[in-house]
């Protein structure tokens, strides 16, 4: 029995290597270059596939007509690799053909795919320190084009970051959580009220007691000192062996941030996502491999009573 691959412009082969690159961003700890890189090449594969969904000759280049042959599974003239359009072009494709794939939604894939651009073609290092306040504008793009293809987002992501990005989307939809910023106004007034040399003092114990053990350190967008976010898990924890040590790493989404010098609290993701802290993070535990594997070794001897009567 012949199986018939499917078409390499087709929906289903642009959004099994959607997969591909979604899986290799999720393997990735939240804060690494590589997890932004991923995404960019995932969200490609995703524009591909929507306006695949419509017509695989959408995506040929017209400039040669050999591509449309190709686009329609013909034999070609030629046998030079077909091209097809240009991402830029596909984006454009992509909004006049989806409503819901708005002009918000194609500048963001812009600016993606411009860092993508600068991580390959060039020598900067557009992924590297970029943070993760991106993400929610991006889970947005994904869900939208995946519906275009009529497939939820737990086929690309999997249940528990499917999970995520509806909570990340949804904060982008929080009108009431931009009432935030009148709460970080009146902190930083009372702030700048404080002589200097209290100021200083407050801002150097906020360091000294905000560790990097206590939560994930941030600065204060009320007086700019360093405060602490905490979190919850969101996602698949991964593990490794390096240098002699069992390294754990589990993606947070924040839900709390602490400022221990201006006194500013805000709880909620959405609220802290309106006022620039909603950037997932990776926490990180290093363990002895002995205490790591502690557990285990108590469960499956547990119960047992100890023999004394061998020779």
């Amino acid at each position: 029995m012949t199986i018939k691959t499917p078409h390499e412009w087709s929906t289903d082969a642009l959004l099994t290597k959607a997969q591909r690159y979604a899986t290799l961003m999720l393997d990735q700890p939240r804060d690494n270059w590589q997890f932004g890189f991923w995404s960019a090449l995932c969200l490609e594969m995703l524009v591909r596939a929507s306006v695949s969904k419509v017509s695989t000759t959408l995506l040929a280049d017209a400039k040669d007509w050999n591509n449309i042959l190709f686009a329609l599974g013909k034999k070609t003239g030629t046998k030079l690799s077909m091209k097809s359009i240009d991402i830029s072009e596909a984006l454009t494709r992509a909004e006049s053909l989806f409503p819901t794939f708005n002009r918000e939604m194609v500048n963001f894939c812009v600016l993606h795919f411009q860092r993508r651009n600068g991580e390959l073609h060039s020598g900067a290092l557009p992924f590297d320190d970029l943070g993760t306040s991106w993400l929610p504008h991006y889970y947005a793009c994904c869900e939208t084009l995946v519906e275009t293809v009529g497939i939820p987002m737990s086929q690309l992501l999997g249940a528990e970051e499917a999970a995520t990005a509806t909570t990340l989307i949804q904060a982008l939809k929080d009108d009431a959580a931009k009432a935030v910023k009148g709460t970080i106004n009146a902190h930083k007034t009372i702030w700048e009220e404080k002589e200097l040399d209290m100021r200083n003092k407050l801002a150097k114990q906020a360091e000294t007691l905000s560790t990097k053990a206590a939560g994930h350190r941030a600065t204060c967008p009320a007086c700019q000192s360093v405060g602490l976010i905490h979190g919850t898990a969101a996602g698949l924890e991964s593990s490794n062996f390096t240098d002699g040590m069992i390294v754990v790493r589990q993606p947070m989404l924040p839900s709390l941030f602490e400022c221990n010098a201006c006194g500013l609290k805000i709880s909620g993701f959405s609220k802290l996502n309106a006022c620039g802290l909603g950037g997932t993070f990776t926490s990180t535990v290093a363990y002895d491999p002995t205490d790591y594997f502690e557990d285990d070794f108590h469960d499956r001897w547990a119960g047992l009573s100890e023999d004394n009567n061998e020779p």
